[in-house]
C-alpha cells in the first residue's frame, strides 16, 4: 500500500523521511534535563548563601547577648564593691571623734602588723560580718585617685575575697584591696575635723583574664555635741 510522508497509504510506495527531517526527541529531553540540573544548582548556591547570612546574624546576636551579660555582671560587681566600701566608710565615721585614731606620719617599723600600735588601728566588720583589724595607711592621703602600683604593700593593705553571688566557689569571687587614711584637718580655719579617705581596687575574672578596677571614697568626720 502506498504511504505519504505522514504514513498514509498512497500507491503502495513507502516514502522514508531523510535524516535532516528527523528530529531526535532525545536532544529535547537532554536539554530539558540540563536546564533542570542548572536550576537545582542555582537553588543550592542560594541556600548556601542564605545559610552563611543566617549564621552571621545568629553569631552577631549571640555576641551581643554575651557582651550585654558581661556588662551587667560588671555593673553588679561594681555596685556591690562600692556598697561594701561605703559600709567601711560609715563604720569609721560612726566612731566617736575622740576615739577615731589618725594615720601615722610614717610607716611604723618594718611595716608589719605588729609594728602598728593601738592608736593607728581601727576594728571594723568585714563582708562576712566578722571583726577585722585594719592598719591605717601612713602619711597624708592622696588628693586624687593614685596609681595602685605606687601604694604601699605593707600591713596597711587590707585584702579580702568578696563572694558577691553567694556561690561557694572561689573562682568567681571578687578580690577587694583597700587603703584607709584618717588625717587630722584641724588648722587655722578648721577645728575638730578629720578626713577619711579610702582608695580601693577590685579584681574580677573575665573568662580567662583577670581585670582590675580602682576608685576612691572620701568623707569628713567632725566633732558634734553627742561625741
Amino acid at each position: 500500500m502506498p504511504y505519504h510522508r505522514d504514513n498514509s497509504p498512497m500507491n503502495g510506495i513507502l516514502i522514508v523521511p531523510t535524516r535532516s527531517q528527523i528530529r531526535p526527541k532525545t536532544s529535547v529531553v537532554g536539554q530539558s534535563g540540563l536546564h533542570s540540573h542548572r536550576a537545582r544548582a542555582m537553588t543550592l548556591v542560594e541556600v548556601m548563601f542564605a545559610s552563611v547570612i543566617l549564621t552571621m546574624v545568629v553569631l552577631g546576636v549571640l555576641q551581643g547577648s554575651l557582651q550585654s551579660r558581661r556588662m551587667t555582671e560588671g555593673s553588679v560587681r561594681q555596685a556591690a564593691v562600692a556598697s561594701l566600701v561605703q559600709g567601711y566608710l560609715e563604720q569609721i565615721k560612726s566612731i566617736k571623734y575622740g576615739d577615731l585614731t589618725v594615720s601615722p606620719s610614717v610607716t611604723p617599723g618594718t611595716g608589719l602588723v605588729t609594728d602598728w600600735n593601738s592608736i593607728n588601728l581601727v576594728v571594723l566588720k568585714d563582708s562576712n560580718q566578722a571583726n577585722t583589724t585594719i592598719c591605717l595607711a601612713a602619711g597624708t592621703a592622696p588628693a586624687s585617685l593614685p596609681v595602685i602600683s605606687t601604694l604601699p604593700t605593707d600591713a596597711s593593705l587590707h585584702t579580702e575575697a568578696v563572694d558577691i553571688d553567694n556561690v561557694n566557689s572561689g573562682t568567681d569571687n571578687t578580690t577587694l584591696s583597700m587603703w584607709i587614711w584618717v588625717n587630722d584637718m584641724t588648722g587655722s580655719n578648721v577645728v575638730n575635723c578629720k578626713s577619711i579617705i579610702i582608695v580601693y581596687q577590685w579584681t574580677v575574672r573575665d573568662g580567662g583574664r583577670i581585670r582590675a578596677y580602682s576608685d576612691m571614697m572620701r568623707t569628713v568626720r567632725s566633732a558634734v555635741p553627742t561625741d
